[in-house]
């Protein structure tokens, strides 16, 4: 397994670069051990795309037992589908570009240049495309190659829309009822919405029926975006900036772990992913200790750039979201040392980790540990939104028990009292625009004189009563599993199956404790195709197997969303 490359006296912390710190000198060593980090981070990329197409190309999730990539990925490698897709495609454009890949081999362009490269290059046209991208900054690129383009960004674009932070404060009531809404629109569009996309799926709701109001919502200032020059190269920078080509080697037993990918099955292909990106977290940690130091102290100013998101790209090749969520982690985890020392053992993966991160604190940290390893991803989701919903200003936040119901108590609208002080605050992270529409939603709903939270709540209630008040299926036992399919991780609300856990052919009644909903994914391709096996009492007392083979243990089994034996 991959070791840690960067000294212990350089891993020090942060509070620890007090006295004695000389900047100009401790900004070139932390971002020369940085630049090794993304090195190796580099080379476990490129074993990791090439394990992502060979499960690809199998449908490797599907014999696992799990319906969807995305399910797959979040719960077993903690990533989403999309940056695993991502890694394959990336992984078999370079197949065909051989130059393009031994530059990113060798160190001499970065991830953020080669996901550029790949969508304009080809076999006669990546040698001068390359050349080229040498010397050149990764935004001067981007600039060039919009040009070339017309103008027309790449198939990626979407995903480097800045995401800002949507704040509004109000009563301690409203945050369940934000949650709640948030339940209902999910339902509404039968999959597993963020919070982000379900804001923009209740904006777009309100706005149908209501113009948007003239006043604007008070805007924070925000220096404005210089212009790109496509001729942009390293010169820009101080002359002391190395830019040679770091070739950051990682060990061999991780870099084996490729080799015959193409003839491995899927559970062969999962042990070794789940290896890389082990390692992977193990470089992970290390910068965001550094990344901390190095941001806390402005040292990207002081070496030429202008933010930190600015040095992430140029000098990193990674994005600005990836740095500053390493950021955030590393500083919880002084606040929460339990925290910190599962994530650098492994012990959590990054999804469960960003999971927990608000609600995490000194004294609760070790139980939302405990819980983040014992549950699926999708039920600590829950229990954190949950959790949210009913804290209580300055209050350590624990879990709710295990196997608590997380439904809240039926509300009536309009039920409150008049003169309510918004202590609590309601917040989530989206892309801009949506927030945007967010924001222009609650002004149309914000009456004369209103506070912003009385706007939200007005908007959230009409949204309620128009998604509440449509036809639908009628199916108790969906209505008890919550309208989704109840295989532990699944994120499936559409296609829903009522599936006998004891089948009617072998001697099972219709009575409700033996019936369970089930998407039809895998009622047919799980369950019926031997997969997935499933057997107890509905709804709370349920034993689920997934990755069935024969003559061999399950990949999982769980009782509910609870591991019942560790995931292998």
């Amino acid at each position: 397994m991959l070791a840690e490359i960067v000294p212990p006296e350089i891993l020090t912390p942060p509070d620890a670069y007090s006295r004695g710190f000389h900047r100009h000198n401790g900004a070139l060593v932390i971002d020369g051990w940085l630049r090794r980090l993304a090195g190796q981070d580099a080379r476990c990329r490129m074993v990791l795309g090439r394990l992502a197409r060979a499960f690809l190309h199998v449908r490797g999730q599907q014999g696992l037992g799990f319906a969807r990539l995305g399910d797959y990925a979040r719960e077993r490698l903690g990533m989403s589908a999309r940056e695993l897709q991502s890694l394959a495609r990336v992984s078999a454009r370079l197949e065909g570009l051989p130059e393009i890949r031994r530059a990113y081999e060798n160190g001499e362009v970065s991830w953020a240049q080669v996901r550029l490269l790949i969508g304009v290059a080809t076999p006669d046209t990546e040698g001068g495309w390359l050349a080229l991208a040498r010397g050149r900054t990764v935004r001067a690129l981007a600039a060039r190659i919009r040009g070339v383009r017309g103008g027309e960004g790449g198939e990626d674009d979407d995903a480097e829309e800045p995401h800002i932070r949507f704040r509004v404060r109000c009563p301690r009531r409203l945050p369940r009822v934000w949650r709640d809404t948030v339940e209902l629109a999910r339902r509404m569009a039968g999959t597993e919405l963020t919070v982000g996309q379900a804001a923009e799926a209740i904006a777009a709701e309100g706005l149908s029926g209501r113009p948007a109001a003239p006043d604007p919502w008070p805007a924070l200032w925000r220096p404005a975006a210089e212009p790109t020059d496509p001729d942009e190269t390293h010169a820009a920078f101080p002359p002391a900036l190395d830019w040679a080509a770091v070739r950051e080697a990682i060990p061999m037993d991780v870099e084996r772990l490729a080799d015959g990918c193409e003839t491995a099955d899927p559970f062969v292909l999962d042990a070794r992913l789940r290896r890389v990106v082990g390692a992977r977290q193990r470089i992970d940690w290390q910068m965001g200790r550094l990344l901390r130091v190095f941001l806390d102290r402005r040292l990207c100013r002081l070496m030429g750039f202008r933010s930190a998101a600015h040095y992430a790209t140029e000098r990193l090749g990674c994005s600005a979201r990836k740095v500053g969520a390493l950021v955030t982690l590393e500083r919880k985890s002084w606040q929460a040392p339990a925290l910190g020392d599962a994530y650098r053992a492994g012990e959590v993966s990054w999804v469960r980790a960003l999971a927990v991160l608000p609600v995490v604190g000194e004294q609760t940290a070790a139980a939302w540990v405990a819980r983040a390893q014992e549950v699926t991803v999708r039920r600590l989701v829950d229990e954190v939104e949950w959790a949210l919903a009913g804290r209580l200003p300055c209050e350590p936040v624990p879990p709710p028990p295990a196997g608590a119901s997380l439904a809240g108590p039926e509300r009536q609208m309009g039920a409150h009292g008049e003169d309510e002080w918004p202590e609590a605050g309601l917040a989530f992270t989206a892309p801009a625009s949506v927030v945007a529409l967010f924001q222009t939603a609650i002004l149309a709903f914000r009456g004369p004189g209103q506070a912003h939270w009385q706007g939200l709540e007005a908007l959230l209630d009409h949204v309620t009563t128009e998604w509440a008040g449509q036809p639908r299926h009628r199916d108790p036992v969906f209505a008890r599993d919550g309208w989704r399919c109840a295989v532990p991780g699944c994120t499936s609300r559409r296609n829903l199956h009522d599936h006998h856990l004891l089948f009617r052919s072998r001697g099972g009644d219709n009575g409700r404790e033996n019936r369970i909903t089930v998407c039809a994914a895998h009622h047919l391709h799980g369950i019926h195709a031997g997969r997935v096996r499933a057997w107890g009492v509905a709804p709370d007392d349920v034993t689920w197997e997934l990755g069935v083979r024969q003559g061999r243990e399950p990949l999982l089994r769980l009782r509910g969303d609870r591991y019942v034996s560790p995931a292998a």
